[in-house]
């Protein structure tokens, strides 16, 4: 997760509220004056008579209306972007968060530039989709999905000098040497931990902290690489929980050393058209004895008339059973830790529908 260490802390963003709510304002603005004029541009394509013009002039106008448009939309929409960068909270002390009282989201800083480009896919339902905002990131997506969905907020450390934080988990910034004493208390108090696979150091060290510290119902795996990266992650926690089983001894180096991680499952049908899927590639849970689950997006597996509606289909056959298996745990780890069993709660179908983990639409 973290680049190499020097000496200090790293500057802390430099966010203005007031340019945050500006920026989100005028993007607000900016799209429906865009959409305004998308659709005006089509009504002179149908009717250039209205307007005292030809066919051919009709078209004109129509085609550039609805081009100025689109750009406004789209304009707007990385204007409000921006703006909510601005004005999204951070932690100052993350020794202050209330143990089990959040989730822990820890991934390659790389990954942030990757994600923030990702557009996650649109509700089904149309009055969802009318408020959901058009330049939602993944990483809110996913955030949002993840506090309805486990009724905890989403915690990440920010990327040390970066000037603005990303607007998503809730970003705390820590000194570029010593961050891992803190980083491993927030491991070990954190009601779940989701971990991005990747093959730099302090990736590796996260993992293996984890895989230490933290029952299996505790630990959520986030693939967001294709085959072949994740190959090399898997073959680098290999050695470097080999190493760090020698260093340990009793239940904690057995635990490490028998570590393993699975296989990366093949598509059903790996010549179909519909092969591709941007952005999260599978989630890997793990049962009471370490034994993983890789549950891998596969939109070959489903059926459906669109992108759109085989998207939805993937998020309720394939993912949310998922994080309903680790709810479940979760409420038994959190029953067990009091006295007594709590049995999980259940969203409606419709809620369960409209607030999907968040993956890009196949291409």
């Amino acid at each position: 997760m973290h680049e190499e260490a020097g000496n200090g802390s790293p500057p802390q963003p430099r966010q203005f509220r007031t340019v945050g709510c500006g920026a989100r304002g005028a993007g607000c603005v900016t799209r429906l004056a865009g959409f305004g004029m998308a659709l005006g541009g089509a009504n002179h394509i149908r009717t250039p008579v209205l307007f005292g013009e030809s066919w051919a002039e009709g078209i004109g106008t129509g085609i550039l209306m609805i081009a100025i448009g689109v750009v406004a939309v789209f304009a707007g929409a990385r204007m409000s972007r921006f703006g909510r960068r601005h004005t999204a909270r951070l932690i100052k002390d993350p020794s202050l968060l209330e143990p089990r009282s959040y989730i822990l989201y820890l991934r390659p800083f790389d990954l942030d530039d990757r994600l923030h480009e990702v557009k996650p896919a649109a509700a089904r339902n149309p009055l969802r989709r009318m408020w959901t905002p058009l330049s939602r990131t993944f990483e809110e997506d996913m955030v949002l999905s993840l506090r309805w969905k486990l009724r905890s907020r989403v915690v990440a450390v920010g990327r040390p000098g970066e000037r603005l934080p990303l607007s998503g988990a809730r970003r705390f910034y820590l000194p570029l040497d010593g961050w891992k004493p803190t980083v491993g208390a927030l491991i070990r108090e954190a009601r779940l931990v989701v971990l991005a696979t990747g093959t730099s150091e302090g990736t590796l060290w996260e993992f293996t902290e984890a895989v230490r510290l933290l029952p299996p119902e505790r630990l959520l795996v986030a693939v967001f690489t294709d085959a072949a990266d994740y190959d090399r992650f898997r073959r680098a926690a290999q050695v470097h929980f080999a190493a760090r089983a020698a260093e340990s001894e009793g239940r904690e180096a057995a635990r490490l050393a028998g570590m393993r991680w699975p296989d990366y499952p093949p598509l059903k049908k790996p010549d179909a058209l519909t092969s591709r899927v941007v952005g999260l590639q599978g989630l890997i849970a793990f049962g009471p004895a370490w034994e993983p689950e890789f549950v891998r997006l596969d939109p070959t597996a489903v059926r459906a008339l669109s992108d759109l509606g085989r998207l939805h289909k993937i998020m309720r056959q394939q993912v949310n059973p998922v994080i309903r298996r680790v709810r479940s745990r979760l409420s038994e780890d959190s029953g067990a830790a009091n006295g007594s069993v709590i049995p999980p709660t259940r969203p409606s179908r419709s809620a369960s529908r409209d607030t999907d983990t968040p993956a890009r639409g196949p291409e």
